[in-house]
This record gives structure tokens, sequence and C-alpha cells, in this order.
């Protein structure tokens, strides 16, 4: 799909590899189009009525890209742990939504509240009380989202947490009345899924939770609700969804990129804006072997261009062999079959990927859809910029 829309991107890439201007491991982003998808992001929720907020995460945690994106008409960011609200918000980023999945440890509340952000997901009672205490001190009231989990949602490994559902009311009831806080909304995760048979973003329980907890505060406390926050595979094809369950806010990430899973295979309003760039290290049997440190190993990836020129590469396709998870991906695998490689050629890989958890180099390039790209800065993977 990349090749099919953006292939400035990719020949960009190649070059700059080529030339030496940028390491194997390393994610090219096309500022370009990130500028343009986050504009139809944000003309989209405007049309309906609804607010963003940036992922960066996927990103690399990119100040610079955020700035961008900010410029975009999305203003503020959804931070999925602290460290990352400290790094958008030191470098100027307004923020939104801090502890989307990741809850702020006791002796960081008092920092992240500085920043001022619009609200703060809390999974307990014991959080809300912290943040209170310290909101009172500053002198403020910090509004909160309550994450809420219903009985038969979806949770990943790793990020389980919340308020049960029939529990929410007590513990709700108990918060109301702390001093430093105020209750402005639930928010659960993930609330949209891609379903690959069907190819189309569908609702999961924990977005029917959502609503149903929002409505049981609003009348059972007499709380207002000014967010029903329902994250995840939030695009533009999927934001009237969002708006027709009654969710208030999303919070795209991927489609910043155009990289959801519903982007690798339909022509969709966000264009492709991130490739991955490695090099041919070596061969051994009837393999080759690329160098690592970027692998995301949920990303579903199949296959590589491999070479020298664009043209030649867009036929030079090669299929890869998934990294066990137990391993360290020093090395990502390709298998040869009745073709060959050189050892230092360009390897070019398109796929859905978390920066952040990687050892990678983030290059941005400005200029690739005028047919003039220059870096203009290159980043590690939590956004601290390199040169």
């Amino acid at each position: 799909m990349t090749i099919k829309r953006n292939e400035n991107l990719i020949k960009s890439a190649i070059d700059l590899h080529k030339n030496g201007l940028i390491k194997p491991n390393s994610y090219v982003l096309d500022i370009d189009s990130i500028r343009e998808n986050a504009s139809k992001l944000a003309k989209k929720a405007k049309e309906l009525d609804i607010e963003l907020y940036m992922m960066t995460k996927q990103i690399g945690r990119n100040p610079k890209i955020a700035e961008i994106i900010a410029e975009s008409g999305i203003k503020k960011a959804v931070a999925v742990d602290p460290w990352e609200a400290i790094r958008l918000a030191e470098s100027g980023v307004k923020l939104g939504n801090v502890g989307h999945l990741v809850q702020i440890p006791t002796s960081m509340i008092r920092q992240i509240l500085s920043y001022n952000p619009e609200v703060i997901t809390v999974f307990t009672l014991d959080k809300a009380i912290e943040i209170s205490e310290q909101a009172i001190k500053l002198g403020m009231v910090q509004d909160i989202l309550l994450k809420v989990v219903g009985e038969n949602d979806r949770l990943y490994p790793g990020q389980i947490g919340g308020f049960k559902e029939k529990e929410l009311i007590t513990y709700a009831d108990k918060i109301k009345k702390l001093k430093g806080v105020n209750i402005a909304g639930v928010t659960a995760f993930p609330c949209f899924l891609y379903n690959y048979e069907a190819d189309k973003i569908e609702p999961t329980k924990n977005a029917h939770t959502a609503i149903r907890c929002a409505n049981m505060l609003k009348e059972k406390l007499d709380i207002k609700i000014k967010q029903v926050n329902i994250p995840s595979a939030n695009t533009i094809a999927s934001l009237s969804l969002l708006k027709d369950m009654g969710g208030t806010h999303g919070e795209p990430g991927h489609a910043l990129t155009g990289t959801t899973p519903l982007h690798g295979d339909n022509i969709l309003e966000e264009k492709p804006a991130m490739v991955y760039v490695s090099e041919i290290s070596h061969c051994f049997d009837d393999k080759a072997y690329v160098y690592g440190g970027g692998f995301y190993r949920r990303s579903r990836m199949k296959n590589a261009m491999v070479g020298k020129d664009f043209e030649k590469m867009k036929e030079n396709i090669f299929e890869i062999e998934e990294i066990n998870p137990e391993a360290i991906d020093y090395y990502g695998t390709l298998k040869l079959g009745n073709k060959s490689v050189e050892v230092g050629d360009t390897v070019i890989y398109s796929f859905r990927t978390q920066i952040f958890v990687t050892r990678s180099e983030v290059v941005l390039v400005e200029g690739i859809q005028k047919n003039n790209p220059k870096v203009i800065g290159v980043y590690d993977s939590q956004g601290n910029k390199i040169r």
C-alpha cells in the first residue's frame, strides 16, 4: 500500500540510506503527509463536534512531530505514561490526557499537575486521593477520567486495571467527595478494533461499557459528563462510529501516519507516512539477515523490498520470517528462495509499529511530496534529538 500511495517516501528513504545520511534501523517519517493526515483528522472531528488528542508513542514520543500535528489542528496530546507526558510537556506540547494506560507514580503527580493536563485517567480510589491531595496543595482542582471495566471486556496483558462496572458507583461516590479532583467522565481501552475478516473497524464490549458507565454516573450521582473518551483505531473512517456511540473524545495514533490495520488493505483519507529502513548484514544458508532493533512483534509484517534502486526493488520483494517473541531482534530475517541479495543492500519495510519500545532512530523528512526531501532532525525512540 505504501508503494501504491507514497512511493516518494520510499524513494527518499532509499536515497538517504544509500548516500549514508541515515543508518540502518531507522524509521523515516514523511512530515508533509503527517501534516496533511492530521489536518484531515482535525477537520473531520470538527464536523462531528468531537475532540481529538494525538497519540505519539508509536512515532517515538517525538516533540517536533507533535508540534506539527498541533499546528495542523489537533492541539493536545495523550500521554500513555507519565514519562511521555514529561517528554512532551517539557517541549511545549499541551497535554490532553495523562495516564491513558499507565498511572502516574506517587512521586511524579505534583510534576504532572504542574503541566495543567486537561484530564488525568485514574484506575483506583487510592490514585484519585493522591492526585486530590497534591492538587489541593497547588490550589487547583484537577479533572479526572475513571477507567472502567466491564465483566466481559477485552483487556491486554500488561495494562490491566480500572473500576469494575458493578463497583463504579460505590467508588465514584467517594471520589466525588474529594476536594482536589472532579470526575469529568470515563474512558476504556480498547474501544474499537479492526476485524480482519470483515475488513472494518468495530466497537468492542469495552466501548459499550464506557457508554453505560457514563450514563450511570450521570443518572445515579448527578455527575456532569464532559468526556466519554473511547480510544483505539480512531481514524477518519471510524470517527463517525465513535460519535454515533456517544463518544466525545478520541485519540488517533496510527491514523496520523496512515498505518492502522485498516490502512494496509484500503485506500483511506490518511496516507501512509512512515517506513522502516535497514540493510543486509549477511546471508546464511537460505536466508538473509537484516540489521534489527526496530521490529515490533504485533506488526503483522509480511514482506520487505530489497536492493539499490526503487524500480528494481518494487519487483524484488522478500517474505520475512517472524522473530521468536523470546528473542532479541538483533537481526530481522528474509527468506531468499531463488533470489539473491548483496551485503549493504537497502531494505524497506512498512508496518504498524510502536517506536517507543524499540532501539531505532527516527528521521524526520520534509519536502518529500514536493520532490525536495530534507532531513530536519534525527531523534532517538524516546523523542530526544540526536543530530
